[in-house]
């Protein structure tokens, strides 16, 4: 079994940059794979890097496009 380093809710949050209860969010849903040991949710890195990996966002052109300008030559 591969270890990783166990992170509790406030760690993730910081490294992420988002809020305590976003992460608690995507536990509750289901996205980000939580363990509780005993009093503390702890979420392991490799765990935390896969999620974060999952919410890339690429980009998409929307909206009309330009209108073509033909160049006359001589």
């Amino acid at each position: 079994m591969t270890q990783s380093n166990p992170l509790t809710i406030n760690e993730v949050a910081k490294l992420a940059r988002c809020s305590y209860h976003t992460i608690h969010r995507a536990i509750k849903k289901g996205d980000l794979i939580a363990y509780k040991p005993g009093k503390t949710v702890l979420v392991l890195e490799s765990d935390f890097a896969a999620w974060f990996k999952s919410k890339r966002v690429y980009s998409v052109k929307t909206g009309r496009p330009r209108r073509r300008v033909e160049i006359k030559s001589g």
